[in-house]
């Protein structure tokens, strides 16, 4: 198999799951794990994958330290999981927007390099996705909430105001109950409202877990029916 069509495959793969086992690749490609590994060692060359125990993922740009790498891990497969349906609702020439969360960084980084303008009040999801020449990145304006990488206030707020429609929107909720969804704080969710105003299809991304969970702040997003859908891992 020529090797640079067959790192094209292996990155592909990566990118469809963000992170896989040398045994899981060899089996879906059809070949042995040699040549798995072969190629894994050629794309961390290009600095396009890191290789981690027993496999290799994405190449991550941003290194996550406190609460945000505890958040990473906690419902790990299942935040994969909803983020590789969230992503395939992404088309050609879409304009979206991502709000903050693990599981919409796991979003972009399923979608660099598409053909595509991203809208984000998160800094972590810009740098995700720096240096990706098809995927157009706009960065809203504001003040770094201190809890989170995102970009909040009234200047965001009246930022979002003025922008053209969007085709999607993907916000992570902290909790869900029967009243809605909720983000971390206030300052988030007032942005993610007026995104919400600007999005024809809204997508909340969450795992179960977060069904039941009482909110921490009051960051009201939106009612359960007020969405376009809950994406969730099952």
């Amino acid at each position: 198999m020529a090797g640079r069509s067959f790192n094209r495959q292996v990155l592909a793969y990566l990118e469809a799951t963000g992170e896989a086992r040398v045994e899981e690749m060899a089996g879906k490609l059809s070949v042995d794990a040699t040549t798995v590994r072969r190629a894994l060692r050629r794309l961390s060359q290009m600095g396009l994958v890191e290789r981690v125990w027993g496999g290799a993922r994405l190449f991550q740009a941003v290194r996550y330290v406190g609460e945000m790498a505890r958040n990473q891990e906690e419902q790990r497969a299942a935040k994969q999981a909803i983020a590789a349906k969230a992503a395939a609702l992404v088309k050609p020439g879409a304009r979206l927007a991502i709000s903050g969360g693990t599981t919409c960084t796991l979003v972009a980084r399923l979608l660099r390099n598409k053909p595509i303008h991203v809208y984000t009040n998160a800094v972590n999801i810009a740098v995700e996705l720096f240096s990706y020449p098809k995927t157009k990145v706009f960065v809203l304006p504001g003040e770094l909430n201190l809890f989170s990488y995102e970009l909040v206030g009234p200047e965001t707020v009246a930022y979002v105001d003025r922008l053209e429609a969007l085709d999607l929107l993907f916000v992570g909720a902290s909790a869900i109950t029967a009243e809605g969804f909720y983000v971390r704080d206030e300052p988030e969710a007032e942005v993610a409202r007026a995104l919400k105003r600007k999005a024809k299809e809204v997508y909340v991304l969450a795992d179960t877990s977060k069904w039941g969970r009482q909110p921490v702040a009051r960051g009201f997003f939106a009612g359960l029916g007020e969405v376009t859908a809950w994406i969730k891992e099952d």
